[in-house]
């Protein structure tokens, strides 16, 4: 069917040829992209020629403004293609495409700059040839093209809107001696051609969602396009407006990530709060507006890397089912043009309005400042940054120059913000009053908070935050870099003074406490920064980044990088320390496929059948004994597994997850063993409660509804799915046993693999795999060694054989009636 489409397209593409032919004498269109996928391929339908797209994932088609289009990752896409430069003239030209953006191309990790890239062209700068459309980092477009070896640009007078198709149409006339560039039908741009001469059409290379060069940190390529383009024509005359074809594009522009992009992959998780794809790190501001949970937070959607950061959107009516919505802020104005980096959202009806603002940091290249935009719509998509931005200039004298994440709150009937920042080399937290009559924000140094000293609190403080509990005290927050522990999210108990101070408890004078269990949160590992929503007096639902320390190469590979946690229930106990529990809404995540069980002593293992696989959720309570080791084992295949358990002799919780095959991402800190010594001693006899979420390539573990932590694994072993409870050293009384795999779409049962009841014939030839002795409802799964889908096969006979489309070592996993088998095998191809 779609071969038939796109044959019908180009034959009708080539009949509006053939009749601008006619109304002009000889235009002729030379080169025509439809962009239609054919495999993993485009076709120039005029010369009948197929060009690979070059994608780190495989490439992928959505609705375009004619039929189909192609959707470019960012920092991966691009098609190195050919065209006819025989057919060109060198009077005349005519250049025109179709795009939308979600971002303008990087260009530069470390710094903001204004340089271009091509969304498609031939030009080459060195031999002074060719004709490209090119777009900035900055959002400034042209078409530049080379007259007689001279390179003539004609520039827009506008930037490209983002999210919406645009129809670029240049158009070269060299005996008029003009160039203009047209964006739906409109003039938008215009240049003289001051030379006589030609046009030098340049080779035949051409080139589409990049530049010829590379541009590249690490893996990744910079001066890609993120975005959707279609429907790409050269012809070689000056075809008028009437004549260009422009039209209403047939759907609207849908800058949102494929599913299908993911769909195969065993360690991106699916009910945790994160972006379509590519990179993401801190959330700010999950607020709750018109029915739904907005969670905001840094992003780039370019590729899984670091620089020119965004303010994403993602919605959730259950904090476990999200959406992306498009992005909220982006770089556009000389004080941001760095980057809109982290801050947090606020709604107060003399503040804002009665409507959430989004405060944050602004960055140039220069200095961070602080910024304000507000809402253009109820459902908190578009946004509009206020006109006196920004609204603290900078730095406050003698502070450090590393200033950053604001955060605002109310008391003694007053607005104050604090800010992040370092004070004579310790974190502390900016105090910025709010003054009513003249709306500003004082800037003079103040301190809301300071830590006693480097090695417990840290050198700089990011993300802080301050919210009020009972009985008027309030938890601040803070994630410190360079304490002693590292990268960890520290918290204090205390007042806030009649001036906006904060002074902590007694008990907390001299140390901070730890939000995740000691020891499972060091150096950047568990939740990081966490943002806060207030479900009652007293209680919170907080989310963090829990970032996964891959190397860059493994984001590359997997094409995103990081996520965000579970929601916890914070809440403080009698000692007021913080206590957290799972989000009492997650329960609906739960589908019919349970194990339970009650009263019950166990000394050894127990399988959790019918409950399997990456997506589950397993709760234990049992009396402590003095010798038994008591816990899980998920991601288990024979004597593989990871372990979590609590250790009475020692007093430990423990996640060890050495046996596993997995993307190791903690060596040199874990090296696979977590472990944690709990702050206070379990009895021998009293209840212990162990809950564990698991989504594929994190998890979250909770211990007596009072602490918390959570963990990155990225298990690789596809078939590796088995769960498990154990005692080990002796017997273990439970009172209660629960287990139940999770769907966040809640569509019921999920299928569960059958165990081996059949031999099976496995061989590869070359590149083809003979099979046998299959029940006839097989399907067979390739992987390669970190878990990523290569290829899938449905089988309709018990023998046969399959050509298969890659080379090396993988592992091809079968599973059908009877069947759940899998072996390594070696293409060569």
């Amino acid at each position: 069917m779609a071969e038939n489409k796109n044959i019908i397209k180009s034959v009708l593409l080539f009949l509006a040829g053939s009749f601008i032919g006619v109304f002009t004498g000889f235009a002729q269109l030379v080169s025509h992209f439809p962009m239609e996928l054919e495999g993993d391929k485009i076709v120039d339908s005029q010369t009948g020629k197929s060009f690979l797209v070059n994608s780190n994932l495989a490439p992928e088609q959505v609705d375009g403004a004619e039929g189909k289009a192609l959707r470019l990752d960012g920092y991966s896409t691009y098609v190195a293609a050919n065209i006819d430069v025989a057919k060109l003239s060198t009077k005349s030209l005519t250049f025109s495409l179709w795009c939308a953006m979600e971002t303008y191309p990087m260009m530069n990790n470390d710094e903001a700059v204004n340089t271009s890239t091509y969304l498609a062209g031939n030009m080459d700068e060195g031999n002074k040839s060719g004709f490209a459309f090119l777009l900035s980092s900055q959002g400034d477009y042209s078409f530049d093209f080379y007259v007689s070896g001279w390179k003539v640009t004609c520039k827009a007078n506008e930037k490209l809107e983002k999210y919406v198709w645009n129809h670029l149409m240049a158009v070269v006339d060299v005996n008029k001696k003009e160039v203009s560039i047209y964006r739906n039908s409109e003039l938008v741009g215009s240049a003289s051609i001051r030379l006589d001469g030609e046009i030098t059409v340049g080779g035949e290379s051409f080139i589409i969602g990049k530049s010829f060069s590379d541009i590249k940190s690490g893996p990744f390529l910079l001066n890609t396009i993120n975005g959707l383009i279609d429907d790409i024509r050269i012809y070689n005359t000056a075809l008028s407006v009437s004549e260009s074809g422009y039209k209403t594009p047939e759907h609207e522009a849908d800058l949102s990530i494929p599913e299908s992009r993911f769909e195969n992959d065993i360690l991106r998780p699916v009910f945790h709060g994160m972006p379509g794809g590519n990179w993401t790190n801190e959330p700010h501001g999950l607020v709750f507006q018109d029915g739904k949970y907005h969670l905001f937070f840094q992003k780039n959607a370019n590729g899984p890397y670091w620089g020119r950061l965004h303010w994403g959107h993602i919605t959730s009516e259950n904090l476990y089912d999200w959406k992306e919505d498009k992005i909220a802020l982006s770089p556009s104005a000389d004080y941001d043009w760095k980057g809109c980096w982290s801050g947090c959202v606020f709604n107060d009806a003399v503040l804002t309005g009665g409507e959430p603002h989004l405060f944050y940091t602004a960055v140039d290249n220069a200095k961070a400042t602080i910024a304000e935009a507000y809402p253009v719509d109820g459902q908190l998509t578009d946004w509009m940054k206020v006109n006196h931005n920004p609204i603290i200039p900078g730095k406050p004298v003698g502070l450090s120059d590393d200033f950053r994440d604001p955060y605002i709150f109310s008391a003694n009937g007053e607005f104050y913000m604090i800010v992040g920042t370092s004070s004579d080399g310790i974190g502390a937290a900016t105090l910025h009053r709010y003054d009513k009559a003249t709306k500003n924000w004082s800037n003079d140094g103040s301190l809301f908070f300071k830590g006693r000293n480097a090695s417990i609190s840290g050198t700089f403080w990011e993300m802080p935050v301050i919210v009020p509990m009972n009985d008027g005290k309030w938890l601040f927050m803070a994630t410190p870099l360079g304490s002693r522990q590292g990268v960890e999210v520290l918290y204090w108990v205390g007042t806030i003074g009649n001036d906006g101070t904060f002074t902590p408890l007694p008990a907390y004078q001299n140390e901070p406490r730890e939000m995740e269990l000691s020891g499972m949160g060091k150096d950047g590992y568990g939740l990081l920064s966490p943002s806060l929503y207030q479900i009652e007096v007293g209680k919170y639902a907080a989310i963090g980044i829990v970032p996964d320390k891959l190397s860059s190469e493994a984001n590359y590979t997997l094409g995103w990088a990081h996520t965000f946690s579970l929601p916890r229930e914070l809440t403080l106990d009698e000692n007021n320390q913080l206590s957290q529990k799972p989000y009492g809404g997650l329960s609906k995540l739960r589908t019919k496929t349970t194990h339970s069980a009650t009263d019950f002593d166990l000394n050894g293992t127990r399988e959790l059948t019918p409950v399997v696989g990456r997506c589950l959720e397993a709760q234990a309570s049992f009396k402590v004994n003095s010798i038994s080791k008591v816990g899980f084992r998920f991601f288990k295949k024979d004597d593989k597994a990871v372990e979590v358990y609590y250790n009475p002799l020692l007093n430990k919780v423990v996640v060890d997850a050495r046996t596993i095959d997995r993307l190791k991402n903690d060596e040199g800190s874990f090296d696979g063993l977590y472990e944690s010594i709990l702050p206070a001693k379990v009895a021998v006899g009293s209840e212990f409660n162990l809950h564990v979420y698991v989504d594929h390539s994190i998890m979250d573990i909770f211990i007596n509804e009072k602490w918390a932590f959570s963990v990155r694994l990225f298990p690789t072993d596809p078939v590796a799915t088995g769960v498990e409870v154990f005692s080990d050293g002796g017997n273990t009384t439970f009172s209660s046993l629960n287990a139940w795999i999770l769907d966040p779409k809640n569509k019921g049962d999920v299928g569960i693999m059958d165990v081996d009841t059949v031999d099976i014939e496995l061989k590869v030839i070359g590149s083809v795999l003979k099979y046998g002795n299959l029940p006839v409802d097989a399907v067979l799964s390739f992987y390669d060694f970190s878990g990523r889908m290569l290829a899938r096969n449905r089988v309709t006979d018990s023998n046969g054989t399959i050509q298969l489309p890659f080379s090396g070592s993988c592992i091809v996993h079968v599973i059908g009636s009877g069947v759940n088998y899998s072996e390594k095998i070696t293409v060569n191809n």
